[in-house]
């Protein structure tokens, strides 16, 4: 599996290089061939920019959801056109071409003259997220030229690392009880049941008209480096019956926008975006939903998929299904060197998207609570993994989405997938390689991730529960995550289930672990699989959250609301019932199950959906396969 935050470049020297950092060079570009990379400029005016922001999401203020355009937001808050305009002068200068946005540029040129103006040599890298098999970095750190480093800039691109999918196939038999027997996994429409979103034959009016409650007018988005297969969406569909029992033709993705090129389709990513897509339109199947198909998961890349989706301004919301350790960005992960200037750029452009109205959804992690590897990994020297939390959704102005193992009841000869309950407990994994050097790092665990942020201090929200932390805490959010991956260490194969023995850090022998049903290559050699992580439960949320988002319009950062909700239930007893909580787990750290009102797997609660997106005297979803639940 790969793993971490990538390592962008900086006006520093000395950056590790690919032979310190289990790179596999597989060459070089020839020097007239195109090579394109990403430079961000700081924001101007971020303590004006912080207030903007309190007040759109301040329900009392006058201010509250009037959300600002790309260009209202670059007319304040942008880099001045000045620093711009000297910054692209002096790349064109040296024969580059350049695309400005609000807040950054799009460069591009022959192989040569990158490498003239940055001052260093291009390679060829073997991608594992990106089907097009390479990407490019470079052999040392950047000399920026002097206009790119008076203007602050950070040239996010050329990075070493590329950050890795929260996603892995199940082990071949898993335990909770379902709609088919006493193990196995679920479909779409049986978590529908279990988390109780909405009826599909609700109806709402909104701006006047009425409308089925299903996520019509809402656009969600997904951001990931594959192509996906639109046989695949109507396979899981058409498996359930959704035409025959819903009345209305499968639903399909609205959009599919390649980003220079695209990442292709069968590359390392490509399980990941058939999850992804059938996640977000089985949640939402009147909503747009929209593909930004990357080349790869490297910050390039990364990169200008968010720029693309916050300059268009289309999508209300945007769920990425990767990442990586947030402190493999300092110093004492690089020599000494300071890499989290590229946190700091991709915040900024958090917050731009926020104040357009725009929500990232972010997968917290699949390590549980022990996401890194320590310094001594680097080093070649024996190495454990030690806590911390995952990139992006660490960032504040992102929702972190962990989550949890659902379990359902069973009656024979019923579809019934009704809530019985959730747990949080993880499974132990053998000692793996994350990064390629060649040396097995100790302590591997499965399960969301979550913990405490080295980066980030706690944002204002998160005062209305406790968290027990001043630094900001992760995940926000949970929903169904699953567990028992290929390569548990606790997988008992005689028995079929997972166990890390009986204790209660895993729930005294509990070993009900779940998976999600996903359509890959459906009559292309492949079928039906089993997939487990915050992978799923990060685009089922922004599936649940298009329902919100129908009825009240954009949301911002929604932690927000999620954490007002949050406070709501735990003052008034909960007569209305919008998380649950008092899930049990334990995450290799710590009992992740603060308290009533936060845990370190699945943040405020897992969502009661109908509730949460303000439908609460709505019928609920009933049976799958029909009406109500096609």
């Amino acid at each position: 599996m790969l793993m971490a935050a990538g390592f962008g470049c900086t006006v520093l020297a000395g950056a590790a290089t690919a032979a310190t950092t289990g790179l596999t060079i597989v060459g070089k570009p020839e020097a007239a061939s195109a090579v394109s990379f990403e430079v961000a400029l700081p924001l101007r005016n971020t303590d004006k920019l912080e207030a903007l922001l309190k007040a759109q999401h301040d329900p009392a203020s006058p201010q509250y959801h009037r959300w600002l355009t790309p260009a209202q937001f670059g007319a304040q808050f942008g880099p001045d056109a000045a620093s711009v305009n000297r910054v692209a002068a002096a790349l064109r200068a040296r024969g580059l071409n350049v695309q400005t946005h609000t807040r950054s540029l799009h460069v591009s040129g022959s192989a040569s003259l990158v490498e003239n103006t940055l001052g260093t040599h291009l390679q060829f890298a073997r991608s594992l997220t990106g089907a097009r098999g390479h990407r490019v970095v470079t052999d040392s750190a950047l000399r920026l030229p002097t206009e790119l480093s008076a203007a602050g800039a950070t040239v996010m691109s050329f990075g070493e690392r590329e950050m890795h999918v929260m996603s892995r196939v199940a082990s071949g038999k898993l335990n909770p009880y379902n709609r088919n027997g006493p193990d196995g996994g679920y479909w779409y429409n049986d978590l529908k049941q279990a988390y109780q979103y909405p009826s599909y034959q609700t109806m709402v009016t909104v701006n006047g008209n009425t409308q089925r409650l299903d996520g019509t007018g809402a656009t969600i988005g997904v951001l990931m480096s594959s192509d996906y297969l639109p046989s695949d969406v109507k396979a899981m569909f058409d498996h359930e019956q959704f035409s025959t029992n819903a009345g209305v033709p499968d639903p399909t993705l609205f959009k599919d926008v390649a980003i220079n090129g695209g990442g292709g389709l069968f590359g390392g990513a490509f399980d990941e975006v058939s999850l992804d897509t059938q996640e977000e339109i089985t949640g939402a199947p009147g909503a747009h939903v929209i593909l930004y198909d990357i080349p790869d998961l490297s910050d390039d890349s990364v990169f200008g998929g968010y720029v693309t989706a916050i300059e268009a301004n289309e999508v209300d919301l945007i769920s990425a299904s990767f990442g990586g350790c947030e402190t493999t960005n300092f110093p004492k992960y690089n020599n000494g060197q300071d890499f989290r200037g590229i946190l700091r750029a991709y915040h900024e452009l958090f917050l731009q998207g926020n104040a357009q109205g725009i929500t990232f959804l972010a997968s917290s992690g699949d390590e549980a609570g022990k996401v890194c590897p320590n310094v001594a990994y680097f080093k070649g020297e024996p190495a454990h993994y030690v806590p911390g939390v995952s990139w992006p959704a660490d960032d504040p102005n992102v929702t972190g989405v962990g989550g949890t193992n659902v379990v359902t009841v069973y009656e024979p000869g019923s579809l019934n997938s009704a809530y019985a309950g959730e747990n949080a407990w993880l499974d132990q994994e053998f000692p793996n390689d994350p990064y390629g050097f060649g040396e097995n790092v100790n302590g591997a665990v499965w399960g969301a991730g979550g913990g405490v942020s080295s980066m980030w201090p706690a944002p204002s929200y998160q005062s209305l529960v406790t968290t027990t932390t001043t630094k900001r805490a992760d995940p926000d959010v949970g929903m169904q995550v699953g567990g028992c991956p290929n390569g548990a260490s606790d997988y008992n194969a005689k028995l079929g289930v997972c166990n890390g023995k009986n204790s209660p850090k895993n729930g005294y022998g509990n070993t009900d672990r779940s998976s999600v049903a996903v359509a890959i290559a459906v009559g292309q050699g492949g079928g039906f699989f089993g997939l487990i992580g915050t992978s799923v439960a990060s685009p089922e949320f922004a599936g649940a959250m298009a329902l919100l988002i129908e009825q009240q319009g954009r949301m911002g950062n929604l932690n927000e609301y999620l954490y007002r909700k949050a406070a709501q239930q735990a003052k008034q007893g909960a007569p209305v019932k919008f998380f649950h909580t008092n899930i049990p787990g334990y995450n290799g750290v710590i009992q992740t199950n603060v308290n009533a009102t936060y845990s370190f797997s699945t943040g405020v609660g897992t969502p009661v959906v109908k509730a949460l997106v303000g439908a609460g005297a709505a019928a609920a979803a009933g049976l799958p396969r029909t009406p109500s639940n096609p």
